[in-house]
């Protein structure tokens, strides 16, 4: 057997050790992840995403049907319609649980609540993504499109029927209308303080150009105004995208 010195073991017992270290370190991060996410989060952000992830999943939904069918898009336009007659109000109200939280979160720290705003909302459009890609499933997709649309018509999706989001979708809902529109004009006057504007979605428009063949996206916000967002894609070959955002649904303008 070859001898192998002390510093030779050593070094191999470090390494060991090293590897062993690594892996912890990783299995921590990977459970820190999945507990910032979710239900550690407080049950109005739970809320606030429930409502959220309701909206942009029937907007997307809209969209897919649409390019299906022609019977595929009027019960798409119904239902989207007919929801968010009896659900505006509340989708506005978790939108503005969202604006208020980036604000009231850090007070005048506005970059910091800008990001957890954006965190929040990519995990928002992802989940929505999600269940649209499920809601879709199977080979008859003018089927699911007219099933899951009337399921929206009929109220059979509504914001109630979440008996634990509901009363505090209720409740955000009284203060927006106490407050107005006072949350949008002092996240206005930070942005100005900062020279800089925030968008909620940019995040999720990184991920739409890259989709689309932009390689390393520097994303600029030109427009965030509360729900509606015009953004502008940079990409290293020098072509630009430009983006357009109404309630977190982005679309690539051509």
């Amino acid at each position: 057997m070859p001898f192998k010195s002390v510093s030779t073991i050593l070094k191999k017992n470090q390494s060991k050790e090293f590897i062993v270290i690594k892996t912890v370190l990783a299995a921590v991060v990977a459970l820190s992840l999945v507990a910032c996410s979710g239900p550690s989060r407080t049950p109005q952000e739970q809320a606030i995403s429930y409502a959220l992830i309701e909206d942009v999943t029937l907007r997307k939904l809209q969209e897919e049907c649409t390019d299906v069918s022609t019977s595929a898009k009027q019960s798409a336009w119904r239902g989207q319609r007919s929801w968010w007659k009896r659900n505006g109000g509340l989708v506005k109200a978790a939108d503005y649980g969202l604006s208020y939280n980036v604000v009231t979160l850090t007070d005048d720290r506005l970059e910091t609540g800008a990001r957890y705003a954006m965190g929040l909302t990519f995990d928002i459009v992802h989940a929505a993504e999600e269940n649209v890609k499920a809601l879709l499933a199977g080979d008859d997709k003018e089927k699911a499109c007219m099933n899951v649309m009337s399921e929206y018509r009929d109220g059979d999706r509504d914001l109630q029927q979440e008996s634990e989001h509901y009363p505090v979708l209720v409740k955000l809902q009284q203060e927006r209308e106490a407050q107005g529109d006072d949350h949008y004009l002092k996240i206005s006057r930070l942005e100005k303080q900062k020279g800089e504007q925030y968008s909620r979605s940019a995040y999720t428009v990184e991920r739409l150009v890259k989709r689309q063949g932009c390689v390393k996206p520097k994303v600029r916000t030109l427009k965030a105004n509360g729900p509606n967002e015009v953004l502008e894609a940079t990409c290293a070959d020098d072509s630009f995208m430009l983006i357009r955002c109404e309630w977190r649904n982005c679309k690539i303008q051509k």
